[in-house]
């Protein structure tokens, strides 16, 4: 993908959804992905990423985290596995 969209969540099931419709809804000419790090949320937030994964395959790529490793380290960890040439960070409560 010309872009990865890295997006760091905890505890967010008010806002992710919104947050990941406003990011899959964008219209562009290049391919990007959305790499959405969920650091171990006891909320809804996972069944809502889940969701997105499956209503769009291969775009949206779920990373769920056992356990807790702090907005820092999700931060780092989900850019590291951002494959595009260009990189864009999003907080999912954004």
């Amino acid at each position: 993908p010309k872009v990865s969209v890295c997006v760091v969540t905890y505890n967010q099931e008010k806002y992710i959804g919104q947050c990941l419709q406003s990011i899959v809804v964008q219209v562009t000419d290049f391919d990007f992905e959305v790499l959405v790090a969920d650091d171990c949320s006891t909320d809804g937030t996972r069944e809502i990423v889940r969701e997105f994964a499956e209503k769009y395959p291969g775009m949206v790529k779920p990373i769920f985290h056992e356990k807790n490793i702090g907005a820092y380290k999700n931060f780092i960890f989900v850019n590291g596995k951002a494959s595009g040439e260009y990189t864009a960070h999003v907080d999912g409560d954004d």
